[in-house]
């Protein structure tokens, strides 16, 4: 993995707050990134930036935590489905999902939510956690364009998972 710079700041006339980016091909070198898989491109704020930090700081998990935006089709509360990318399944989830699975899934994002959801790979490599989603999303009060972060454990008998919605 190649690195670049450790941030780039994003700021506008409309905003004098820097930002981090961060994404698939956007590398940084800061001290949270190698215990970080970022699913897509996210500006961090920096309040999202010292969430995270603390957040990795406190803990750093033997599955790297993935770090998105989340967008329309996650957030549906009919339809839901949260997607992770193929290189994140592949390398770190792949072993977990030889069928599909139900798995607890916990968040302290205002309110607690706990629930059991289903994640599975899906022929086109990615996993994807339907049954039970929108719980989540309802629970967590997880809106378009927020910043998550999935905590995969490697519970005692079963794969794990906790989100966490950065500060805004």
């Amino acid at each position: 993995m190649a690195a670049g710079p450790s941030y780039i700041n994003l700021s506008d006339s409309k905003s004098d707050e820097e930002t981090w980016l961060r994404g698939p091909t956007i590398y940084g070198m800061e001290f949270f990134d190698k215990h970080c898989h970022f699913g897509n491109e996210v500006k961090l704020t920096k309040a999202n930036l010292d969430h995270l930090k603390s957040q990795v700081n406190d803990y750093k998990p033997q599955i790297p935590y993935y770090v998105c935006k989340m967008g329309k089709t996650t957030n549906n509360l009919t339809r839901g489905k949260m997607t992770f990318n193929k290189e994140y399944t592949e390398e770190h989830l792949k072993n977990y999902l030889t069928v599909p699975t139900i798995i607890p899934i916990t968040s302290n994002t205002n309110a607690w939510v706990g629930t059991r959801v289903r994640i599975n790979k899906v022929a086109t490599g990615h996993a994807v956690i339907t049954t039970n989603w929108p719980d989540v999303v309802m629970g967590a009060e997880i809106k378009d364009g927020d910043i998550c972060m999935f905590c995969f454990y490697d519970g005692t008998r079963e794969l794990g998972c906790f989100v966490t919605r950065l500060s805004n």
